[in-house]
């Protein structure tokens, strides 16, 4: 009966120890566990203040203004005209050289300019796409108007040299591209006017053709 009894106590000490044994073996695990989530996130801390900071100095930058503004200048239109050889490169940054693989501004090409000013003595346009662009009278010409339209004129004008298209709105420069013929439909998609009066339409194919009616017909959208 004594031997059974101890029998007893044995069993009820092991199973005593073996219940610890499981309680710290769990309370370890829970505590590696603590530990080891700390070490990954350490490192890890937000950093929302500093990215914030980082998207603010890119917008100022983006935004900043590099030109002394010419106050008189009002902004509008102004045409790319007599491209040289070299050509005419629109730049991030006013004075930046030309980079690989840019593309050459076109004759005829128009494009808004929002500012005009000088920087380090030459003074350049600052486009609406946010781009610059050199001021030069030889090849940019500033507009009175720009207007898009839709339809197309007839020529009436009888001659064995047509009217004649150009490159670019300035009808005394060594420009023309090729020429219509008297019963020719042209269709037109745009016109524009000139500080000095003149006026000129933009065929679909991006030349420009005279709007004087001893030439050609009214404008129509029929």
């Amino acid at each position: 009966m004594k031997k059974q009894e101890n029998n007893q106590d044995m069993e009820s000490t092991k199973k005593s120890f073996l219940s610890m044994g499981f309680s710290l073996a769990l309370v370890i695990c829970v505590l590696l566990f603590i530990f080891g989530f700390k070490h990954f996130l350490k490192g890890r801390e937000y950093q929302g203040n500093a990215v914030q900071k980082e998207a603010e100095s890119s917008t100022q930058d983006i935004h900043k203004e590099y030109l002394d503004t010419d106050k008189t200048f009002q902004s509008g239109y102004i045409m790319i005209k007599d491209v040289p050889e070299k050509g005419i490169y629109t730049s991030k940054l006013p004075g930046e050289k030309k980079k690989k693989g840019a593309v050459s501004l076109k004759n005829g090409q128009i494009l808004w300019a929002s500012k005009k000013g000088s920087y380090e003595g030459k003074t350049y346009y600052h486009l609406r796409n946010g781009m610059y662009l050199k001021a030069s009278e030889n090849y940019t010409e500033e507009l009175t108007s720009y207007e898009k339209l839709g339809g197309y004129v007839a020529i009436t004008y009888i001659s064995s040299t047509g009217v004649r298209l150009r490159a670019w709105a300035d009808f005394s420069a060594d420009n023309v591209v090729k020429s219509v013929y008297v019963g020719d439909k042209v269709p037109i998609k745009g016109k524009v006017t000139l500080k000095n009066g003149d006026s000129a339409y933009i065929t679909e194919e991006g030349l420009y053709l005279t709007t004087d009616i001893q030439y050609l017909n009214d404008y129509t959208t029929e």
